[in-house]
């Protein structure tokens, strides 16, 4: 099993997993040059990915969507979200779409998939389990507050991805409008550094083997701060790695 995240932030997200010759994205988000830059230094191209998983509607998960038209990708969302998506941008409705329910298991050529909803201000915003063989990789970016169901899910997995958005003095001292900052600290708009810690500090060490943090604002954060906060966590800071908003990929996960 190989994964990595390509790139995280508010401009844009995607990642690959891999596993048995099998390969697929996590999101589409971020510039199609860039996913194929990045495919490339793998020897590999658009083409030979088989599926993508897509979160929600907003243009930073799907910018990219529309070029894997003309590939064999499956792409896989649950109805509200693909009906977003081919309405907003109508190119999309010549992608090969493949409707899930949320919280309904199924399987992708050996990856067990099940997508459960998270509080945000979409159609039908979802996170994702993904089973590879012994490993469970839980992504889940883009949520409002931490439900007893994403707490769950998170408590469950050797993989983490876990969106670490904004710190609160930072938001209210920048320059966006009320409006934004309202909708990002609200209970279906961005995790904060605190609610991020309050569920890292509920995993148990005997299982998540490796956390990354994510979606993190290049305004109203900084890895700086974040590293301070976490400071005081425990044996649990080796295994967090706070990925860069600045258009950074992260370092690999991978198996034998």
């Amino acid at each position: 099993m190989f994964f990595q995240i390509i790139e995280t932030s508010s401009s844009g997200n995607c990642a690959l997993i891999e596993n048995d010759g099998v390969r697929v994205l996590v999101d589409a988000g971020v510039g199609i040059r860039k996913i194929r830059d990045y495919l490339a230094s793998r020897g590999l191209l658009l083409e030979d990915i088989d599926a993508l998983f897509i979160t929600h509607e907003h243009v930073d998960h799907c910018r990219s969507l529309k070029y894997f038209a003309k590939t064999n990708a499956k792409i896989f969302a649950n109805r509200l979200t693909a009906e977003s998506i081919c309405y907003a941008y109508p190119d999309s409705k010549k992608l090969k779409w493949n409707i899930f329910e949320n919280g309904r298991p199924f399987d992708f050529m050996g990856i067990c998939v099940c997508a459960f909803p998270v509080p945000h201000d979409t159609s039908d915003s979802v996170g994702y389990r993904f089973q590879i063989g012994e490993k469970c990789l839980v992504w889940m970016t883009d949520l409002g507050k931490p439900t007893a169901l994403v707490q769950d899910m998170a408590m469950g997995a050797q993989i983490l991805v876990l969106e670490s958005n904004y710190c609160p003095k930072m938001l209210e001292a920048s320059a966006r409008p009320y409006r934004l900052k309202m909708r990002i600290k609200s209970s279906h708009g961005h995790l904060s550094n605190a609610d991020a810690i309050s569920i890292i500090s509920r995993l148990s060490p005997q299982i998540v083997e490796k956390i990354y943090l994510a979606h993190i604002s290049r305004e109203c954060n900084s890895a700086e701060h974040i590293s301070e906060l976490l400071s005081g966590i425990g044996e649990m800071r080796s295994r967090i790695e706070i990925v860069s908003p600045f258009a950074q990929s992260s370092s690999p996960y991978e198996t034998v």
